[in-house]
């Protein structure tokens, strides 16, 4: 977990406590189960409504990873290509040797290809259809996400007229119960607020992130496996893959020698 996610995380929890405690007296105010469970039930629910099943108990198993997720090192992956390219000009064989021990699976595919003869029209189609595919399925989580963002206050509000025609219905028994009930109701729209801002949204964002940078360290492998199939000179290929980073990080690849 990214030092980033674990500060908004703790600085969060620490303010909303510290609101929470210093609004009231009884912090027990705040909470209210039945309030909890339409929020995330009725947001859970509907959004087995919006999407497939299998869709969306595949981007829950994204919340972890959405947090955990670090930083591509692409300038690595460069290094590599450049290396591969280099080993590719001194024959087929050496090549072939690149593939052992290739972790990512994209790269590892792409330079198959290459192996088996394929053309680089035939090589730039099959990984462009990859890697398009690839950013709308992982887009499409984000989308979930964001679904139950824009879900979950509307659960809120529906929680809190539930907890008001509850109360006016008692209005004529005891006036003094107005004010606790009121409190009640009221913390079921902050609960759906929370959440959405607070969890929901962050996953989202976190998950196009992840997507974003997964989908520019698949192009370096592509624009690299292209340049492999060209017999492009590995300096040439250092300085056009730099292309993909920002200017900071140039420094990390040298001159291409």
């Amino acid at each position: 977990m990214n030092i980033a996610t674990i500060f908004g995380i703790i600085a969060g929890i620490v303010v909303l406590c510290a609101a929470t405690v210093s609004a009231t007296d009884s912090v027990s105010v705040f909470i209210n189960g039945p309030g909890l469970a339409i929020v995330l039930g009725g947001t859970i629910a509907s959004t087995f409504i919006c999407y497939p099943l299998r869709e969306v108990m595949r981007v829950m198993g994204l919340f972890v990873s959405a947090f955990t997720a670090e930083e591509l090192p692409i300038e690595d992956y460069i290094k590599d290509i450049v290396k591969i390219s280099k080993n590719a000009a001194k024959g087929e064989e050496h090549l072939e040797k690149s593939l052992k021990g290739m972790d990512n699976e994209f790269l590892r595919d792409g330079l198959q290809m290459l192996v088996d003869g394929y053309s680089k029209d035939e090589l730039e189609e099959i990984l462009n259809n990859r890697i398009q595919q690839y950013h709308d399925q992982e887009s499409n989580a984000a989308g979930i996400y964001r679904t139950m963002a824009a879900l979950s206050p509307a659960f809120g509000i529906i929680g809190t007229l539930i907890g008001l025609i509850a109360m006016m219905q008692t209005m004529g028994d005891d006036i003094t119960r107005i004010g606790p009930a009121m409190a009640t109701a009221l913390t079921t729209t902050l609960y759906g607020a929370l959440f959405a801002n607070m969890l929901y949204m962050p996953i989202a964002t976190k998950v196009e992130r992840r997507v974003e940078e997964r989908t520019i360290l698949m192009c370096v492998i592509r624009d690299g496996i292209l340049f492999i199939k060209d017999k492009t000179p590995a300096p040439i290929v250092t300085d056009k893959l730099k292309g993909y980073l920002p200017p900071r990080k140039w420094s990390s690849l040298g001159k291409g020698k």
